[in-house]
């Protein structure tokens, strides 16, 4: 006689919200690879919903189309890896060793995922040859330069030191040398050691900065 199975519970039902939180996530993992691989233009609605296993209809009841996909995507891309890389900075106990860990940080993201490099520069190209996009395109990547600004403002304080440069402008040079070593990392990986962008920005953030006077603070 064959042994009766206990009855399994059935699995629990999306809800619609959750359902269509689902398919966008999806979506834009899909868009993710499709951009990063033949660009914006070169990008079509129909090979990202194939992609992610939907229909088009499905791309366009979650976004308003390519543009606004590409837009979305970025934003979480950008906060994303930004959260990534204040969770390995705060934890250091001296300038140097935050530089070094943020960088390690990045570099290790570009060793892992060049795609997110390729998607960044595609992202830049597409905003600045589009004077009605741009200013999109300039708010999201303003997200990395405010994280950036954060940190440093909060690591002068934190150490006392004074600032030669405001923050934010500190925060441009730093977000510059990320994005130029990864590229040429990407191009010649040999001719890129690891710690080159930490040992680097250590050096920045030395020649920038020097002990605070009595009664200054460093501003953001």
């Amino acid at each position: 006689m064959p042994i009766a199975r206990a009855a399994q519970p059935a699995p629990a039902r999306l809800t619609r919200e959750q359902s269509k939180a689902n398919t966008r996530e999806r979506l834009l993992d899909a868009a993710r690879s499709v951009f990063a691989s033949s660009g914006f233009h070169g990008a079509s609605v129909e090979e990202i919903a194939s992609a992610a296993g939907f229909s088009t209809g499905a791309l366009y009841s979650n976004f308003d189309g390519k543009e606004d996909l590409f837009l979305v995507l970025m934003e979480r891309e950008i906060a994303e890896h930004a959260r990534e890389i204040a969770e390995a900075v705060v934890r250091r106990k001296s300038v140097a060793e935050r530089a070094a860990g943020g960088a390690r940080v990045w570099m290790a993201m570009i060793e892992r995922e060049p795609e997110l490099l390729l998607l960044f520069m595609e992202f830049w190209a597409y905003g600045v040859r589009d004077p009605h996009v741009r200013p999109k395109v300039a708010a999201r990547f303003a997200q990395m330069r405010e994280l950036l600004t954060r940190l440093i403002a909060d690591s002068a304080r934190e150490f006392e030191l004074e600032l030669q440069i405001p923050a934010e402008q500190l925060a441009v040079a730093v977000d510059a040398l990320a994005d130029g070593i990864a590229r040429q990392k990407l191009a010649d990986p040999d001719a890129v050691p690891d710690e080159l962008m930490g040992r680097v920005l250590s050096l920045l953030l030395e020649a920038v900065s020097r002990p605070a006077r009595t009664g200054t603070r460093s501003g953001p």
